[in-house]
């Protein structure tokens, strides 16, 4: 990426450092985004400079000219000066005396939310601008321990710390949070772990170095991963120019392996151009309709499928899946491809594509974790080609959504840009939405007085409408305080998916340091991925008062259980990085939710369930829920 030096965020640049002159307030866009980083790092750290004494180089007051920001796909393209002085320096519906006092969770996350739909412009998104992370936990002014001294288990050479991780007793491949959990309880909450075919790896459990590391790494997050998916697309499209195509410009992976794979300029151009469309709550409530006639739809099979004792065969799973796959396509394809009936009533495309995501799936966390592909072929990277093959010759044939369509008419996206994203879509929204709603059925039925309150509130909020509107879901304030549904409706009700703290699907969040960085007090390399792993953080105690009891009240605003820190939990990541499907889930997931608790309550009878690892987090056992009529 070219560098460019905007004005440092200290008030002196650094000695011996030299800068590009500053730019002017002229420059809106730039002035917006230092304002709306201000909000954000007043807001949720504890030592961060007051709004009052902050003021960048070259840039007037915050009081005497703000910018308020317009946008239209492609990001922020220009702004209306007004010389009001309102009680915040961002437009973000509240004051910053408000929400600054206490910096309680709730305030903090919609600060977040909102930021990630700030779409910043090219030029500051492409910059790498100085951060001073003060998450050192030495005496006030001690300088920070070298990288070289960060505690870790034993490492070997070439093998790095595999046999120590072989031979550990807590150990579970398919578990792997339970021997992180034991590392930590060994090495403390910050760690270094050296694996084969990765580089440094140091793993953190305190939010204060999460804040860190996001707003070290906010102006150019690199997210690590999918090296093996970007190789399958790079290999895919020098297969098609040996063959003499060349690369006309709808053709897959011709700018391009897509918002997963790629990082950097090739990753943001994409990823600037379909954040509206995909984020934009009125463009979504537009497939409520279909949604909820698949949700419904679900719940008619849910009634054919239970034996004389009401409880789903072993196989429920797979129905789940399904219900997944024909809620996304009436967003990604707008239209129905019946999943949920019959066999000989469904279409030909489901019964190939959910197998062919979880063989996807599953090849792509074997491949992302053991990287001998990188050297010989493996049967892992294999498996990975064939499934990501017959997913991308889906993706040739061009159906007729308004998401494509509004996509293609977007500027600066070709139609390989558009259908490599809709694959992206669909291959990891069937997997992740479907994990969250198994882990959130799973903690209903085994905490039926929850369940109890959620079943009295849809009855008196929303009641069982024919059909379910905006306005029905945003009314669901203790739901939301479980599935995280933040309608713009009522900008009140921001609040965290529960059960994906206590049962989370992603398994971590990780980032590569662009610059040194002061971690828990050890000044770790430029070029070093940081890794937060969800369990790790989620079931502290001195994090999340009584971390292990399901009690989605903590999510409610003002309660005494919310989490410690504004960073303790991110379930959709953070910045410009944030899942950019996160409100088609919220969508789906409530539709199901109300249509199920409309009719059924729900129990499990079987043995406990645990989180197993693959690419996220998923079921441990077959989910065989006992559905019976309320009635």
């Amino acid at each position: 990426m070219k560098p460019l030096h905007p004005p440092p965020i200290h008030s002196s640049p650094p000695a011996g450092s030299t800068h590009h002159s500053h730019r002017s307030v002229s420059h809106p866009s730039t002035s917006v985004y230092f304002n709306r980083v201000l909000l954000i790092t007043t807001l949720c750290h504890p030592h961060s400079p007051s709004p009052a004494s902050f003021h960048p180089p070259s840039f007037h007051p915050l009081s005497t000219l703000l910018t308020t920001p317009t946008r239209r796909y492609g990001g922020l393209t220009h702004t209306k000066p007004t010389r009001e002085a309102p009680s915040s320096p961002v437009h973000f519906g509240r004051s910053l005396e408000d929400v600054a006092a206490g910096r309680p969770y709730l305030e903090a996350y919609e600060v977040i939310e909102d930021f990630a739909d700030v779409l910043l412009d090219e030029e500051a998104m492409a910059t790498e601008r100085a951060f001073r992370g003060d998450a050192a936990r030495g005496p006030p002014g001690a300088p920070p321990l070298p990288a070289a001294l960060l505690p870790g288990p034993k490492s070997w050479p070439l093998l790095g710390c595999l046999p120590y991780m072989l031979r550990h007793p807590a150990f579970d491949p398919n578990r792997v949070y339970l021997f992180w959990q034991a590392v930590t309880q060994e090495f403390g909450p910050i760690f270094r772990k050296d694996m084969p075919g990765h580089p440094n790896l140091v793993f953190i459990t305190d939010p204060g170095d999460v804040f860190t590391m996001f707003h070290t790494t906010m102006l150019n997050p690199v997210r690590p991963g999918m090296t093996s998916l970007k190789k399958i697309r790079e290999d895919t499209h020098k297969e098609r120019e040996k063959g003499g195509r060349g690369c006309p410009a709808g053709d897959l992976f011709c700018n391009g392996a897509g918002i997963l794979a790629e990082q950097g300029e090739k990753w943001w151009r994409v990823r600037r151009r379909v954040q509206r469309p995909i984020t934009d709550q009125d463009i979504i409530s537009r497939f409520l309709p279909d949604m909820d006639e698949v949700a419904k739809t679900f719940v008619r099979r849910i009634r054919n499928l239970r034996d004389r004792n009401n409880e789903m065969p072993h196989t429920f799973k797979n129905e789940i899946y399904k219900w997944s796959l024909e809620s996304l396509a009436t967003v990604a394809l707008e239209r129905r491809l019946n999943c949920l009936e019959d066999d000989l009533q469904a279409s030909p495309e489901s019964a190939r594509l959910i197998p062919l995501a979880k063989q996807l799936l599953e090849a792509l966390h074997e491949t992302e974790n053991v990287k001998l592909w990188q050297y010989f072929p493996t049967a892992s990277i294999t498996r990975l080609k064939e499934a990501h093959d017959v997913f991308s010759e889906g993706g040739e044939d061009p159906r007729r959504p308004s998401l494509l369509e509004t996509l293609l008419a977007t500027p600066g996206l070709t139609r390989g840009d558009v259908l490599t994203f809709l694959i992206d879509l669909l291959a990891t929204g069937i997997d992740t939405t479907s994990h969250a709603v198994s882990h959130m059925l799973y903690l209903l039925a085994r905490n039926p007085e929850v369940q109890s309150r959620l079943i009295n509130e849809v009855d008196a909020e929303v009641g069982k409408p024919e059909h379910l509107l905006p306005e029905h879901i945003a009314s669901l304030s203790y739901a939301k305080a479980k599935i995280h549904f933040p309608y713009h409706i009522s900008l009140s009700y921001h609040i965290s998916w529960f059960f994906n703290r206590v049962m989370p699907v992603g398994v971590g969040i990780i980032r590569r340091l662009n610059q040194d960085t002061v971690l828990g007090g050890y000044l770790v390399p430029k070029g070093w991925q940081v890794v937060a792993p969800t369990m790790l953080i989620n079931h502290q105690d001195s994090i999340f008062p009584r971390a292990k009891e399901f009690l989605p009240e903590r999510f409610l605003r003002g309660s005494p259980l919310a989490p410690t820190h504004p960073y303790a939990f991110l379930p959709f990541s953070f910045g410009t990085r944030m899942c950019i499907g996160r409100r088609v889930a919220y969508q789906e997931i409530m539709c199901l939710l109300i249509r199920i608790l409309n009719e059924f309550t729900v129990d499990y009878k079987h043995e406990d369930m645990h989180l197993v690892n693959k690419l996220g987090y998923g079921p441990s056992h077959p989910l065989r829920f006992t559905f019976s009529d309320r009635n």
